[in-house]
């Protein structure tokens, strides 16, 4: 193995949005149709998931393990506030665009006001 060159493992996006839609922030069960939809129209494949809602004003937590990698979400309505944490691996493919893409839907869901994110390359 050469070791001046780094290997590309995958595409890692770690995520901070702000939006006054509350609502989404709260609903879990809209959230979770939403995951599952941009999951398979990206030809994802979903190994298993794990779900809490905090109470029912409150926020939730979404984390969805993929054959890729994984997709987590951390709502805080009281602060107006989410972290998307979207990561793919290049087992087979480069999955670098389909990331992009996913975090771009995924952000968009929550109509932000404002997007805070970090790209790191594995």
């Amino acid at each position: 193995m050469n070791k001046s060159k780094k290997l590309f493992t995958g595409l890692h996006i770690l995520g901070e949005i702000t939006t006054n839609k509350v609502e989404k922030l709260r609903s879990l069960s809209q959230t979770k149709k939403y995951i599952d939809s941009v999951i398979k129209k990206h030809n994802l494949h979903k190994l298993g998931s794990f779900y809490y809602k905090f109470s029912k004003s409150g926020g939730f937590t979404a984390l969805i393990s993929l054959v890729e990698s994984h997709i987590a979400i951390h709502t805080w309505p009281e602060l107006n506030y989410l972290t998307l944490d979207v990561y793919l691996c290049n087992y087979s493919k480069d999955n670098s665009a389909v990331c992009k893409k996913v975090f771009k839907e995924m952000s968009e869901y929550f109509n932000p006001l404002k997007i805070t994110k970090r790209l790191i390359k594995r």
